[in-house]
């Protein structure tokens, strides 16, 4: 479903892929070979939500605003299953692991990872290039080159995979 509300409305790229049960509702913008999988909810109907090019959200995801607080996801981000978003900036080349809870003004720095099921709390900054995990999460360590580079290769299946979603349409 995609829809206006309140005056909003989604803007997509044409190379983007949005699953049929996607729900998308509001200012949602999305630029070029962004992604939103089955079952996400991304709802911007009071304040902006930005998904940068080759980023994908996978299935079950919610992406919400604050009122105060637009949702910002850069280039090349995976949003791993079931990851609540929330007026919060993520960087380019991040990865939120599944089950993943961001909040209002939280930064997730360029080039790290949110271990899966994590929380960010309100206002937490995540440097780049780091492992943080944990409820509140923490760094944890320095991610290798290796696995910074794996993450621009995990964004870069994902917009494989919907090619080929988007074929089957």
């Amino acid at each position: 479903m995609v829809k206006d509300c309140n005056g909003r409305n989604p803007e997509f790229h044409n190379s983007c892929f949005v699953a049929e049960t996607a729900s998308v509702i509001g200012k949602v913008v999305m630029k070029e070979n962004a992604s939103l999988w089955y079952g996400v909810i991304a709802r911007g109907d009071y304040n902006d939500i930005y998904i940068g090019k080759g980023t994908n959200i996978q299935d079950g995801s919610v992406i919400h605003i604050a009122f105060n607080h637009p949702t910002v996801i850069g280039d090349y981000v995976t949003v791993g299953h079931n990851a609540v978003i929330h007026g919060c900036h993520i960087e380019d080349e991040a990865l939120i692991g599944m089950g993943a809870i961001i909040l209002n003004g939280a930064t997730i720095g360029s080039k790290s990872i949110i271990a899966a099921g994590s929380l960010v709390p309100e206002g937490k900054e995540i440097p780049p290039g780091v492992l943080a995990m944990g409820s509140p999460a923490k760094v944890v360590r320095n991610l290798t080159e290796d696995e910074k580079k794996n993450i621009r290769l995990s964004a870069e299946d994902y917009i494989g995979f919907a090619k080929e979603h988007k074929k089957e349409i």
